[in-house]
Parts: C-alpha cells; sequence; structure tokens
C-alpha cells in the first residue's frame, strides 16, 4: 500500500494517495484523472509515466527493504 504524493490541478496543492485505492487513470489531453474507490476523483499535473513509476519506486523499496531485514538478501559466511 504505498502512499505516492502528487499535485492536484483543480485546487492546487499536493494530496497523498494510497496506490491500493486508485482503480484506474483516466488521460485527456494534458489531463490526468485518478478514479478511487468511494466515487473520489483527483486531477493531477503528474503524468501516467511518473504516477506509475512512483508506485513501482515504492513496491520496489518496500520488497528490498523486506528481503534485507529477512537476512535472506546477506551472503552465507
Amino acid at each position: 500500500m504505498p502512499l505516492i504524493k502528487l499535485n492536484r490541478i483543480n485546487k492546487g496543492g499536493e494530496i497523498v494517495v494510497n496506490s491500493d485505492h486508485i482503480l484506474f487513470i483516466e488521460i485527456e489531453s494534458r489531463t490526468t484523472t485518478l478514479h478511487m474507490a468511494h466515487g473520489l476523483l483527483f486531477s493531477v499535473v503528474e503524468p501516467l509515466d511518473e504516477i506509475t513509476r512512483q508506485i513501482e519506486a515504492k513496491e520496489s523499496d518496500r520488497i528490498k527493504v523486506g528481503i534485507q531485514e529477512s537476512g535472506l538478501g546477506s551472503k552465507p559466511q
């Protein structure tokens, strides 16, 4: 459940959203709209590529930390 930080178009300012609640992302000309659970909609500045990059980076970091903390990533002695 990575939290990602995005910039809203219509109201300005940053928002932090839980990526697990994103149902789908719609792109119209220069606007990226997040359709989220419970009927929430957010129009953001970031393009689709940036949103997916943020989600992938957070998930990769989470997996990396989990492997390191479990000791599976260490070299045998």
